[in-house]
C-alpha cells in the first residue's frame, strides 16, 4: 500500500522552545537576527507544503487583532489578550481541516508557543507579529504555493 501523505515526508520542525523564548523575550540585536534566521528557515520549509491562503487565514486574524493595539499602550488590553488566546483553538481547527499536514502543525506549534510568551506585553506582541510576518514573507520568497 503506497499512501502519499505529507506526514510521511520529512517533517517540518517548529522553531525550538529555546530560540523562540530568546526571540520573544530578549531585546537585543542578536534576538532580532535570530528572528530573521528562524523565520527564513521555517518559511523555506513551509514553502512547498503550505499554501499562502492557509497561512493568511491565520495571519489575517493577527492583523485584525493588531488594529486593536494602540500606539501608546504599555500593556495589551484584556480583549486583545483574549483574542490572541482564542487564536489557538482557531489554529487547531485549521490543523483538523488539513489533518495530514505536518507543515501546518509546525507553524501552529510555533505560533501557539509564541502566544504563550506574550502575556500582556505590547513589545512581545509586536515581536510575535514581526515573526509571523517574516515567516509569511520567506514562505512567499521561496515560492510558497498560492492556491
Amino acid at each position: 500500500m503506497n499512501r502519499q501523505r505529507d506526514n510521511q515526508s520529512p517533517s517540518v520542525q517548529p522553531i525550538s522552545a529555546d530560540d523562540l523564548k530568546k526571540i520573544m523575550t530578549e531585546e537585543s540585536a542578536e534576538a532580532i537576527q535570530l528572528l530573521i534566521k528562524k523565520a527564513d528557515e521555517l518559511g523555506k520549509e513551509l514553502s512547498g507544503k503550505l499554501t499562502t491562503s492557509q497561512i493568511r487565514n491565520i495571519f489575517g486574524e493577527v492583523r485584525s487583532i493588531e488594529q486593536e493595539v494602540g500606539l501608546e499602550e504599555e500593556t495589551l488590553p484584556l480583549n486583545v489578550q483574549r483574542r490572541l488566546l482564542m487564536l489557538k483553538p482557531k489554529m487547531a481547527y485549521q490543523i483538523g481541516r488539513f489533518s495530514n499536514n505536518n507543515a501546518l502543525r509546525a507553524l501552529v506549534d510555533t505560533l501557539s508557543r509564541a502566544i504563550d510568551l506574550i502575556g500582556n506585553d505590547v513589545r512581545r506582541f509586536h515581536t510575535f507579529v514581526d515573526l509571523f510576518e517574516a515567516i509569511l514573507a520567506y514562505h512567499r520568497r521561496y515560492g510558497g504555493k498560492t492556491s
